[in-house]
């Protein structure tokens, strides 16, 4: 993507905002006009009270007597330069609250694009993708249409509007002395082709560096107990210091090629100045140029540094906007590889009935399926367990019936309707889950439990978690359920979070119902009074089950044993272990074990 492109793409944002944009773009045009006409009082002062000078201006504003009586006039020039001043600090602090409120409004929309895209993009973006260097676009990079308006468009309009002010003033001044003036300005941009691309790649590329910075120090923080649990710290800390020496190698590299631009960039200004105070000083002693009018170009040649520098530096900030508009725009224009046809169907009710026909399918294209021709049928109500070794493809299974990701070929229909034809909303609010990782989120016990069914009454609350086996241990801690998580549940032991997610899985009352290995962390007797509960709790409802202890689903009406991606058998529990084969297998070892 072009740089250009990026902007263009960001001037969008811009454009949902048009009043406000012309609000501001006329204030500041009038503030533009103040600084203009700035050093007309002192010229006067200058040429009219202290010298002998004539000015057409003045002898058409001001009647010929008010001239003529150099006190009064002092006094007038004197209070216009007072009332230009006032006036055009008035607008620098309007011009600014506008730019912040803009601005704001713009970061806002930015951000709720990008985290609602992320919400969007499909889990196999996820899994590629690094949390850090996705937060640091989301809290750092989102910001470029912040500086897009503040340091780019607003000093681009304003710069350029006041050189053209200045320049006719010069003009209708001395025509020799404006040209010397504007000489700078074709300087200055073959400058900026020469430094352009060199910024733009050093810029990306100290961005990258950050972002994989960021990535490394969120994963850390994240293991840390299995950090420190094999005493890898030094390790660890010799990684991150790789990171940090790429990152400020990279800082440097960008800093010094836009240093350089500006440094450049300020030596051709003050060159030019210097030519310009000289020639205007010979005209003046030449008696060509008042002194009033070369203290104007004096004044002019000083205010001129502010909007050249501004466009250099807007270009510059443009330049290393765009990297960073890159890094937001990678994710905005990311591929929805799980996609909702705009023809998709909500489901007003479901009963829970679950097929799979042929499925195959694979996290990546590039390598070898997990699961291959996999089919069965699952009737309304029923409890199904999913057996296999590790690696077998269960979890792939659970995935693909919440359209997580999407088959390769095959289909898989809940109620008789093809996963692909309904709302991702209206398929996933009727399915309820826990995963093998008991996610829990920082707020208190209630709260996560009833991130599923946020209607829900305490009792129903307490009687999820009764089910679940929660109840008690909750009951006991110091404020119950108001009891504040920590991040990722770090306070809980592995069962009591384990348990917390049934809870929340079983309050949602949804008609399906998934449980992948939810009993992995607790005790062989609290698992029995879960299951034992399950049996009434999810009456009616269809559940999947997965789970490395077969004892706990000898009472599923159906068991589907997978290996190596295949279904190898289908059956109850009695009728499988009669069979003899692949499930009484599996069922003996871990019985003799």
């Amino acid at each position: 993507m072009k740089s250009l492109q990026v902007i263009e793409k960001l001037f969008r944002y811009v454009l949902r905002y048009r009043l406000q944009l012309i609000l501001l773009l006329v204030v500041s045009l009038f503030g533009v006009g103040f600084e203009v006409i700035k050093p007309f009082p002192l010229k006067f002062i200058i040429d009219n009270v202290l010298g002998n000078h004539s000015s057409p201006f003045l002898n058409g504003l001001l009647p010929s007597e008010f001239i003529a009586d150099k006190k009064k006039l002092l006094l007038f020039c004197i209070s216009a330069m007072i009332l230009i001043l006032v006036c055009s600090a008035a607008l620098s602090a309007w011009i600014f609250n506008l730019t912040i409120t803009l601005s704001q409004r713009l970061v806002y929309d930015l951000s709720i694009d990008f985290f609602s895209k992320l919400q969007r993009l499909s889990l196999a973006f996820h899994s590629k993708n690094k949390i850090g260097d996705l937060l640091n676009r989301m809290n750092g990079d989102v910001f470029v249409v912040y500086f897009l308006v503040a340091q780019i468009l607003l000093p681009s309009l304003t710069s350029i509007v006041s050189l053209i002010g200045m320049f006719y003033v010069m003009v209708k001044i001395d025509v020799l002395l404006a040209v010397l003036t504007f000489c700078v300005l074709p300087l200055l941009g073959f400058t900026l082709a020469f430094f352009a691309k060199p910024m733009n790649d050093t810029t990306m590329t100290q961005y990258i560096k950050h972002g994989e910075m960021s990535a490394f120090v969120q994963q850390s923080l994240s293991s840390m107990k299995v950090i420190q649990a094999f005493a890898r710290e030094a390790f660890m800390q010799g990684k991150l210091n790789t990171h940090a020496e790429e990152f400020s190698n990279a800082y440097k590299k960008a800093n010094k090629v836009s240093m350089t631009y500006n440094q450049l960039s300020l030596v051709i200004s003050g060159f030019t100045a210097a030519l310009v105070i000289g020639v205007g000083a010979y005209r003046s002693l030449d008696g060509r140029l008042s002194v009033g009018d070369l203290f104007i170009f004096v004044g002019y040649i000083s205010a001129l540094y502010g909007p050249i520098t501004s466009l250099s530096t807007a270009i510059s900030t443009a330049i290393t906007l765009s990297a960073r508009g890159k890094r937001i725009f990678e994710i905005l224009e990311s591929d929805e590889v799980v996609k909702e046809k705009q023809s998709a169907i909500r489901f007003q009710s479901l009963t829970g009935g679950v097929e799979f026909k042929d499925v195959s399918f694979g996290y990546n294209k590039s390598e070898d399926a997990v699961l291959y021709n996999v089919s069965f049928k699952v009737k309304p109500g029923e409890i199904v367990a999913i057996v296999g070794p590790t690696g077998a493809g269960k979890s792939s299974v659970i995935s693909l019936i919440t359209r997580f990701y999407d088959t390769w070929n095959g289909i898989v229909s809940v109620d008789g309707m093809n996963v692909k034809d309904v709302e991702l909303h209206s398929l996933r609010n009727n399915i309820s889950i826990v995963l093998q990782d008991a996610f829990l989120f920082p707020m208190t016990i209630k709260e996560n439990i009833l991130f599923g069914n946020p209607d829900a009454t305490e009792e129903q609350i307490a009687e999820a978690a009764k089910a679940a086996q929660a109840h008690e241990f909750i009951h006991k801690m110091p404020e119950g359920y108001d009891t504040m998580i920590t991040e990722n549940g770090a306070s809980l032991s592995g069962g009591q979070r384990q348990r917390i997610a049934i809870a929340r899985a079983f309050l949602k009352k949804a008609p399906i119902l998934i449980l992948d290995e939810p009993t992995s962390a607790v005790d062989a007797l609290t698992e029995a009074k879960i299951f034992s509960a399950l049996q009434s709790y999810a009456k009616g409802k269809t559940v999947f089950l997965i789970s490395h202890r077969l004892s706990t689903l000898k009472h599923a009406d159906q068991i589907i044993a997978i290996k190596d991606g295949r279904v190898e058998e289908k059956g109850t529990h009695e009728s499988l272990l009669a069979k003899g084969a692949f499930y009484a297998g599996l069922y003996k070892h871990q019985h003799i074990s």
